[in-house]
């Protein structure tokens, strides 16, 4: 149980247990079409998803469509970057579960050497496309044709203050002259040569807007735990095709979520230098974490994901628009809520450094900026932004080191849990070198770390602030413990040694009242200051 008196609680597990029960649904009801909802959906008892599927990939057969099976995978990217299997950890939040696609290849597509051929696959055919690039491990990243689609059918994840799924465009193909030595590529001379973009296609499909049978049409009620069909298209005419299908399967319209390739923004095609995509599920803080673990550990027995191509191309004459965002402004700042916030903020500054200030410790104010750009924007300046999420903001301080074992960071700032700004924060520390988060906790309502210790007793306001000590070792009984990477057990990945860059981040996530994030100049960032001993 969370303590508030100990903020050094972490309610993710660094390393998450593995389970091996098995709890496969076999029965998903089916919701009638009713014109109002109200809060309780209407089920069909007699509807079963497992036949539900086989009757869809039989239609599809039907109609020209060749489908393969891909999964959806937990990825431990620490544990990746400890083997060196990829040179980035791309802003992981530490704990927090990623799940991803693993796609065959398409059916006149060579495999890479981790896959296995696609259906109907012919070695001898000269026509065939060169493989996909092999990053991470086999089919993370994957070529599209504009008239393909990918069916993922399940069951979202249990009760969690956050989840989402996305498209993302992945790798992109290195314009000509332009130096990438500074970001993450792979390719050779066969494939294309690549950099990775990393960048959100949309809106998070999450928690707070996803279409469920306990959210049909998006309705309010409980999305968790919940069947749900997320297909992804670039065109609207394969999306009716998939709909169609599905509803002659069986399945209800009010469980299917749209995810959008826009076409204008992507290069779409099985040609070498072609895009390459990935899939993301993101999930935060389970209320039961071995619950939330055990769904995490065994996403195969949850869903079920097909990658389907027409047999003769089909012409893609509705390309979707680029979407519009949800927008992220509300009217109201946080410097309104909290209008004392800058006599406020220096006080407690001057509070923290008369408690922490010593002749033996140097004290540096830590810069704070936006660490990326927002999607779309990071797509045309052709720049990594790790995997953004629209349903929150990111600032990134200045890189700094850790000299000692007694050097230590402190954050604080304005609360944004309790001005509605958010409904939690997460605060990480990072590896310059590899973006790899190795400490790091998160705050809810009900999750908080105070700041009452600063303020006198009078002070009516101490909810708005927050104070967060991350060290190398604990004396207080309240700080975030920073691992080493040399001989940590986990892996190098999963830690970061005395003198090498580091970064903090704080995320901002889902206003309360516009359930995405809020807009990056409207609310209060965080701040921070490094002890390091002289």
């Amino acid at each position: 149980m969370y303590n508030m008196y100990n903020p050094c609680y972490y309610p993710y597990s660094i390393n998450p247990p593995m389970y091996h029960s098995h709890h496969m649904h076999n029965t998903t009801y089916k919701t009638y079409l009713y014109p109002h909802w109200g809060n309780t959906p209407i089920y069909n008892p007699y509807f079963n998803e497992q036949d539900g599927i086989s009757n869809f990939i039989s239609t599809l057969e039907e109609r020209g469509f060749i489908v393969q099976k891909g999964n959806l995978r937990y990825i431990d990217i620490l544990k990746l970057a400890s083997e060196g299997k990829v040179d980035s950890a791309f802003g992981n939040i530490v704990g927090a579960p990623y799940a991803t696609y693993l796609l065959p290849p398409a059916p006149n597509q060579e495999p890479s050497p981790g896959q296995r051929p696609p259906s109907g696959y012919n070695p001898g055919d000269p026509n065939n496309y060169p493989p996909n690039i092999e990053y991470a491990m086999p089919g993370v990243y994957y070529k599209l044709r504009p008239d393909e689609a990918i069916v993922l059918i399940g069951k979202t994840p249990p009760p969690s203050v956050y989840f989402s799924f996305r498209s993302y465009l992945g790798f992109v193909e290195n314009k000509p002259k332009k130096d990438y030595s500074d970001t993450v590529t792979t390719g050779d001379e066969r494939i294309g040569f690549y950099h990775f973009i990393g960048a959100s296609l949309g809106d998070q499909i999450s928690n707070n807007f996803i279409w469920t049978d306990s959210t049909p049409y998006g309705s309010p009620g409980n999305p968790f735990d919940s069947s749900t069909i997320i297909i992804t298209t670039a065109d609207q005419g394969i999306n009716q095709q998939m709909r169609s299908a599905l509803v002659e399967s069986g399945f209800n319209t009010g469980i299917m979520n749209n995810d959008i390739i826009p076409m204008d923004l992507v290069r779409m095609g099985l040609e070498r230098g072609k895009d390459h995509f990935q899939f993301l599920m993101r999930a935060a803080i389970f209320q039961n974490p071995d619950i939330g673990w055990d769904y995490i550990s065994n996403l195969d027995e949850y869903f079920t994901v097909l990658r389907i191509t027409p047999k003769i191309p089909y012409s893609t004459t509705k390309p979707w628009p680029i979407p519009a965002l949800k927008i992220r402004e509300t009217g109201t700042t946080e410097f309104q809520i909290v209008p004392k916030a800058r006599d406020t903020l220096d006080y407690l500054r001057n509070q923290i450094i008369r408690k922490y200030g010593h002749p033996e410790y140097e004290i540096v104010d830590l810069d704070f900026n936006l660490a990326i750009p927002d999607a779309y924007e990071g797509i045309l300046q052709d720049v990594n932004v790790w995997l953004d999420n629209r349903d929150t903001i990111y600032v990134k301080t200045e890189t700094f080191q850790l000299a000692t074992d007694d050097d230590f960071v402190i954050i604080y700032g304005v609360n944004n849990t309790q001005t509605g700004f958010a409904t939690y924060l997460n605060v990480s520390l990072y590896g310059d070198e590899l973006w790899n988060g190795v400490a790091g906790t998160a705050f809810t309502n009900e999750m908080q770390y105070p700041a009452d210790e600063y303020f006198p007793e009078w002070f009516k306001n101490e909810k708005y602030y927050y104070v967060i000590k991350m060290a190398r070792n604990t004396k207080e009984g309240n700080e975030v413990i920073i691992p080493y990477s040399t001989g940590n057990p986990l892996g190098s990945a999963y830690g970061i040694d005395n003198n090498e860059d580091a970064f903090a981040v704080i995320r901002s996530y889902v206003n309360q009242k516009t359930k995405v994030a809020s807009a990056p100049f409207d609310f209060i960032w965080g701040h921070a200051i490094l002890f390091t001993k002289r």
